[in-house]
């Protein structure tokens, strides 16, 4: 939970300190074998964009969090005869961080941009549980894993009036090393008061589309 939340302050935070940044919505596709246990994913993008001498030229810094699993169960409290209920949520994501070079050129007051990436993904099954009154009162980390992580997006920036702020229109395909993961179902009681995690191994890739804003504060980029 801890990993999540850090994941949470990566989106934010790269927009805020750099020259350039912005965040997306993300809907993704999966594939490889996270793909056979989910067929869509949904979350947030961050990224943060560092000039090089060159005018094409910079350096890409982004996180993502993507929920691809999610499921609730509902728990009696105790000496209540079953009319008020607690509830346990258990989330499935997977967050990634990474960087890379991009290069962006104009095409007329547009401007396009292809970047590739390299960093490590971070997969994880939380559980929380809501009291009556609506706030979780106890997390925990059922599963978790990390693996390597790389690939490549692309997209088109374009200027909305007044400047300094462009629609972000962009794909991206993140490719993992074999990494561990559980999915929807994959937490079952063991008939003695804890759960079983029957878990998948693979890669879990994702095709991402995005759609965001992006924020300039330098003239000219």
């Amino acid at each position: 939970m801890r990993l999540r939340l850090a994941s949470f302050l990566i989106l934010l935070f790269p927009s805020v300190v750099a020259a350039d940044g912005g965040g997306s919505l993300v809907v993704g596709a999966p594939r490889g074998a996270l793909g056979e246990q989910a067929r869509v994913a949904g979350g947030l993008a961050g990224h943060a964009v560092f000039p090089s001498g060159s005018s094409v030229l910079s350096l890409r810094l982004e996180g993502s969090w993507l929920l691809y699993g999610s499921e609730t169960v509902r728990i009696p409290v105790a000496r209540t005869a079953g009319r008020i209920e607690r509830q346990v949520t258990t989330d499935n994501s997977i967050a990634q961080l990474g960087a890379g070079p991009q290069v962006t050129v104009p095409i007329g007051a547009a401007r396009a941009y292809v970047h590739a990436f390299a960093g490590l993904a971070y997969l994880s099954t939380d559980s929380r549980l809501v009291d009556p009154s609506g706030f979780a009162t106890a997390y925990s980390t059922n599963y978790d894993d990390t693996a390597f992580s790389w690939g490549g997006g692309g997209g088109l920036l374009v200027p909305l009036h007044g400047g300094g702020t462009a629609l972000d229109l962009g794909l991206r395909y993140v490719r993992t090393g074999t990494v561990r993961f559980l999915a929807e179902g994959d937490l079952v009681e063991d008939g003695r008061g804890g759960v079983r995690a029957t878990a998948h191994r693979g890669r879990a890739d994702v095709l991402e589309v995005r759609v965001g804003l992006t924020t300039y504060h330098r003239a000219g980029r």
